[in-house]
């Protein structure tokens, strides 16, 4: 058989056998819906979170950390909602749900690697995307957390091939992507853009989750939000979390940096701010 043609019926078989995304906690799904809306009243948030312990001590450890700066301590969920703002905190109630697909996801202990590196990159690509002011902020930092989602999934249909990929890619460094390609004739941006396509994703979105390790073609380079994923991407690496892969030590020189006018002096205030903030927001997730 073709080896085309064998590599696609594959993935075809992979997507296939993947149900629809799992149904997130109530709670979840209602401050989702609440946080979308910039009129919604303090009061009804406020109620929803306290109906989760584990939410309610997330939310008001962020609002007290040292990234705002509070002389006096946040005791109350209102002030603590007040202080964070809806986006952040839609951000923290995504980033909560995502990290449940993951912990229930234990496949050759990966899975912690995985989500370490993927929040890493959602914090650096709504830090990017803050930067030179895209639009669309959330959608940045789900995309960050969701970009490398085809690696959990070969993890969970190929768990031995992929484990021996994974030793690779440790011993010597290389790239997720190209070891992959080698073995399977596809990879995980592969899987992953796929994915977010059966679940009904934003095709720009799937689009970017598609381009994240790629040298971005004309075509590409007109979609703002691959740019940023692919820094995201490769920000998180430098942080040196997760995996032990490929990276790239001087992001200025990459051509999503240069997409946005963004020097060796920015890049680099950009992974300090990173580090920092990686290091606070992750301690919500060890509650």
């Amino acid at each position: 058989m073709d080896k085309v043609l064998e590599s696609n019926r594959t993935l075809d078989k992979i997507i296939s056998t993947i149900g629809d995304l799992p149904a997130t906690p109530a709670i979840i799904a209602t401050l989702m819906n609440l946080t979308s809306d910039i009129n919604t009243d303090i009061e009804k948030i406020s109620k929803a979170i306290l109906a989760d312990q584990s939410l309610t001590a997330k939310v008001l450890k962020l609002s007290n950390s040292s990234f705002y700066g509070r002389a006096k301590e946040v005791k109350t969920l209102k002030e603590a909602i007040v202080i964070l703002g809806f986006m952040t905190l839609h951000s923290l109630v995504i980033a909560t749900s995502t990290q449940s697909l993951y912990q229930k996801t234990l496949v050759n202990g990966i899975s912690d690697k995985l989500w370490e590196h993927a929040f890493a990159a959602a914090i650096a690509s709504r830090m990017v995307a803050q930067t030179v002011g895209y639009s669309g902020v959330e959608e940045a930092f789900i995309a960050g957390l969701l970009h490398d989602i085809g690696k959990l999934v070969l993890a969970q249909k190929m768990p031995e091939d992929y484990r021996i990929i994974v030793k690779q890619v440790e011993a010597s460094r290389s790239c997720f992507s190209d070891e992959e390609k080698a073995a399977f004739g596809f990879n995980h941006a592969d899987v992953g853009s796929q994915l977010l396509d059966k679940w009904s994703f934003p095709e720009d979105l799937a689009q970017a989750v598609h381009n994240h390790h790629d040298e971005l073609s004309d075509e590409q380079n007109r979609l703002p939000l691959s740019h940023i994923i692919n820094l995201g991407n490769y920000m998180s690496k430098n942080l040196e979390v997760g995996f032990t892969d490929y990276k790239i030590d001087d992001l200025a020189s990459s051509p999503s940096a240069a997409a946005f006018n963004l020097d060796s002096d920015r890049m680099n205030e950009l992974q300090e701010q990173l580090a920092a903030h990686f290091e606070s927001e992750k301690e919500l997730f060890t509650l």
